[in-house]
């Protein structure tokens, strides 16, 4: 099954998931009704009363390639809709690690936006800056399922308001990196399921294959998603970025000290590492500057694997995204980080013009599994069809081996209660079961002691924009391993500092200071 456990990086744990969907609005009836045995009953709406159908604009989060059945999804959604609710959905195409940006675009332009998200960056630039609306006092009335499912609202507040609104699903970290298993038949390489592997160790394996692969043959994409730095080491970054300070949780989960993360020695090894993975040939010399995703890159013949979010069923998901068996290898345990609500996160703009009915067809989606699949993964007869049903879940089978040549598909898994999901073929029936108990059994002592913690940046907003364009600056290139370290880091470090870290991480741990005593 594609998934992205949206977690972002830290992390929610976005599961990815392809979807495609039908081609005309009769045959979207009937795929609508034949999921209603698969899912859950809508929940109690007036749409059926109303005499008139409200107007939702509604971010949907893209990779670009939206298919020709994109509206008749649409349609089929909003026939569901307008009859249980009295909404009426019109989606807003946009980049998913672009979605913030364009919604504080809209927003700052009077343009009516009614639910946006926020992805892999956390809510307070939303919040402090009012473009986004309190959700405290809406939500016991318009999203009481999304609280009954579980969703983790913690992610979502900033000063002590709710804000954003990420799906149900796993949010701990785990990390492990998926390798091609013909690769490893070939070069007689053993691995061991229960090991959890160094970047030392996985550099041994990368040397044997690339030596017998040879020129334009890679082992590692690079992009922003899912970076090898959150991979190399726990760390929180409690004020939802490294420019505000972070706790090394490798060293220590119950220490509330915030550091400059890129004077630590872990980063530094880890920018050595990744230099050298770039003059060994293991990182495409173009990494820096390329604009493919990871998905399209893993899926060619000349890369070997990438990092993943661990769960017990990461290469058997993975797989279908790449078109070949992988075998994975754990590379770090599971863990829960506070991230500053860095995450998936849905919010309502102040430029919504229904917000309590923005709210309730948010919830709608939690509730009804219908609805959630049809976003998800198109309908019935079209995309996909039901292999196999049980009290555990339901298993699917795509209509074409190849998801581009759907008529729609969807690569992103932020909608609604992800553990409703179905399993995609060759994933087990239950295989949403067994990622919601491995998600839910992290041990809690590997949970951050700053869970809850939100940190108020209007003091030193300023200085985080600052920081925040010193970071785009050096970051990605030297996750690339574009940069010499023993040259870059010493100058990203003088030139975070110019910028005020010191001052910004200082008024972190002030903050945090005063929550923990608060706590006791």
């Amino acid at each position: 099954m594609k998934r992205r456990l949206w977690a972002c990086i830290l992390m929610m744990t976005f599961a990815m998931m392809f979807t495609a969907c039908q081609s005309t609005s009769e045959e979207s009836v009937k795929g609508t009704e034949s999921l209603q045995d698969a899912g859950t009953n809508a929940p109690e709406g007036t749409g059926k009363d109303q005499e008139e159908i409200v107007e939702i604009i509604w971010q949907y989060p893209t990779s670009g390639n939206l298919g020709a059945g994109f509206q008749d999804m649409e349609d089929a959604l909003n026939e569901m809709m307008e009859r249980d609710i009295g909404v009426h959905v019109t989606f807003e195409p946009v980049g998913l690690g672009e979605a913030q940006q364009k919604a504080t675009l809209m927003v700052s332009g009077g343009e009516q936006l009614d639910l946006c998200m926020s992805a892999f960056a956390p809510i307070a630039p939303l919040a402090s800056s009012n473009l986004v609306l309190p959700l405290t006092d809406l939500i016991d009335e318009y999203g009481k399922d999304i609280k009954d499912l579980g969703a983790d609202l913690s992610m979502g507040y900033y000063n002590g308001e709710l804000y954003g609104i990420p799906p149900v699903g796993g949010s701990s970290g785990s990390w492990c990196y998926l390798i091609k298993t013909e690769y490893l038949e070939k070069y007689q390489i053993e691995t061991d399921p229960d090991k959890f592997y160094t970047f030392e160790e996985l550099e041994k394996i990368f040397e044997v294959i690339k030596a017998g692969e040879g020129d334009n043959f890679y082992c590692l994409p690079v992009d922003q998603t899912i970076t090898p730095l959150g991979v190399y080491m726990e760390y929180d970054a409690v004020g939802g970025t490294p420019a505000a300070g972070v706790l090394v949780l490798n060293r220590n989960f119950d220490d509330l000290t915030l550091c400059n993360l890129y004077e630590t020695d872990e980063y530094r090894n880890y920018a050595e590492i990744m230099y050298r993975w770039a003059q060994n040939g293991y990182i495409s010399p173009d990494a820096a500057v390329s604009t493919e995703t990871t998905d399209t890159l893993v899926a060619k013949d000349n890369y070997l694997g990438t990092f993943y979010f661990g769960n017990p069923l990461s290469e058997v998901s993975y797989a279908s995204t790449v078109g070949k068996e992988l075998t994975k290898l754990k590379v770090m345990e599971r863990y829960y980080a506070n991230n500053g609500g860095l995450s998936c996160l849905w919010s309502i703009p102040i430029t919504s013009a229904h917000p309590e009915k923005a709210l309730e067809a948010l919830n709608y989606i939690y509730a009804n599994d219908d609805a959630n699949w049809i976003i998800q993964y198109g309908l019935e007869g079209q995309s996909y069809e039901i292999v196999e049903q049980t009290d555990e879940g339901t298993q699917i089978r795509f209509l074409s081996d190849n998801m581009e040549e759907l008529p729609y598909f969807n690569p992103y898994g932020l909608w609604g209660n992800q553990y409703h999901y179905a399993a995609v073929e060759p994933t087990p029936v239950n295989a949403n079961k067994l990622i919601e108990d491995y998600h839910r059994g992290t041990p809690k002592e590997r949970y951050s002691p700053a869970m809850g913690y939100s940190f108020v940046r209007d003091s030193v907003s300023t200085e985080i924009a600052s920081l925040s364009t010193v970071i785009e600056q050096y970051d990605k290139m030297i996750n690339c391993g574009a940069l010499d370290p023993k040259k870059a880091v010493p100058e990203f470090i003088s030139a975070l500092k110019a910028a005020g870290i010191e001052e910004v991480i200082a008024e972190n741990q002030r903050q945090l200071d005063e929550w923990a005593a608060a706590q006791k």
